[in-house]
């Protein structure tokens, strides 16, 4: 079997952090099929060492007609059995099984786009999801959206957990990281975490500066608060001057490396979002051994699990009083950490890997069988 993998997404983002570790675990693995991954020749991805990887550039951009049409091509030229899209970004006219992965229904139930992109992007999820053979989500409340969202029968859904990347989010703290973050950032402990994005709205921003307001206020100012992620967010809420009791420290975006760093001696990682498909940070801050107190809306309770707080996304005096815990109670703070990691070990690439191989082989079985029974009718 041959399987070509659209690995032109490879970037920051949390897809890109899925295409990357997606193939390195994949590459590694000693499997029966040949792993061709297209990639944009601007953006390669690092080097992988493994068994029968073969490495094709692709030039068109990912959402361009030029793009369709010359994937489709690819995959008749280098006889691909099975096309992997990690977005739903499909080469409609690709003559073999295709498996998508669908991360989260986020423009099907916020407003993220202006018209007329939010209803192109809806009707791309939509056409991608019927051409599609398979499709794959991280996780099952997402699959549930999937369905019932979509109209898309289970059998045609497999859930496939991710991870994140020992190499960097492990717990293993040292000196030599406080020296860099102070001096890189301007951050000293004790400091807690949050995150934004430019759909800051979605990920809840005010509720976690409200919480934290609450908090500092009852600890008498006596920490930091570092926000990673682009400044949308911030300076739409009034900026550091709207938080002066906060102490906001905002990094922008962080390298891999800076934010595990920034996981390890955070005293807590709030992150009260309205909606995560699988909610990537909380597992990169359990495995960092980091206690993290997040909402129950989405998929986070389902990753969290027993390695984390949970509360409703508005629920603003909940989570204050659990950051209050974790600076006045040291044996709270180590649960948290000790649960946290203990869940994350839940969690591997190499898993993910194999599952993800099981669908390739699954989903190509079942388009042969419906091809030779249409063969047969006809």
């Amino acid at each position: 079997m041959r399987v070509g993998f659209d690995a032109r997404w490879y970037n920051d983002s949390g897809v890109g952090t899925y295409v990357a570790e997606l193939l390195k675990a994949m590459a590694s693995l000693d499997r029966d099929f040949d792993l061709l991954i297209y990639e944009d020749p601007e953006n390669l991805l690092p080097q992988m060492d493994g068994k029968s990887v073969e490495r094709i550039p692709v030039s068109s951009g990912k959402y361009s007609l030029t793009g369709q049409i010359e994937l489709a091509w690819r995959c008749k030229r280098d006889a691909v059995d099975v096309f992997h899209s990690p977005f739903y970004i499909l080469p409609l006219a690709a003559p073999c099984t295709t498996v998508m992965s669908l991360h989260d229904l986020i423009p099907f139930l916020f407003e993220i786009h202006k018209e007329p992109k939010q209803s192109l992007v809806k009707a791309g999820y939509k056409v991608a999801t019927h051409r599609s053979t398979h499709i794959v989500t991280g996780s099952k409340h997402t699959a549930g959206d999937v369905q019932s969202i979509l109209q898309v029968p289970p059998e045609k859904v497999s859930v496939i957990q991710y991870a994140v990347s020992t190499a960097h989010f492990h717990a293993n703290r040292n000196a030599d990281e406080l020296q860099y973050l102070e001096e890189r950032y301007g951050i000293h402990p004790p400091y807690v975490l949050t995150a934004s994005a430019r759909n800051w709205r979605t990920k809840n921003l005010i509720t976690a500066f409200r919480a934290l307001s609450l908090a500092s206020l009852a600890l008498q100012g006596d920490f930091q608060t570092v926000v990673y992620g682009p400044p949308e967010g911030i300076t739409a809420l009034g900026g550091w001057q709207a938080w002066r009791e906060l102490k906001l420290v905002p990094t922008g975006y962080v390298p891999v490396r800076d934010l595990a760093i920034l996981f390890r001696h955070a005293q807590s990682f709030i992150f009260p979002s309205l909606y995560e498909g699988f909610g990537l940070p909380v597992l990169e801050a359990m495995s960092c051994g980091c206690p993290v107190i997040t909402s129950n809306a989405g998929s986070l309770a389902e990753v969290a699990g027993e390695g984390a707080q949970t509360f409703d996304p508005l629920d603003v005096r909940g989570i204050a009083e659990a950051t209050k815990m974790l600076f006045c109670d040291p044996g709270q703070s180590k649960h948290w950490r000790e649960f946290g990691l203990r869940r994350a070990r839940d969690f591997s690439w190499q898993k993910t890997a194999e599952q993800t191989i099981s669908v390739y082989h699954r989903a190509h079985r079942q388009l042969s069988t419906q091809t030779r029974s249409l063969t047969s009718l006809g």
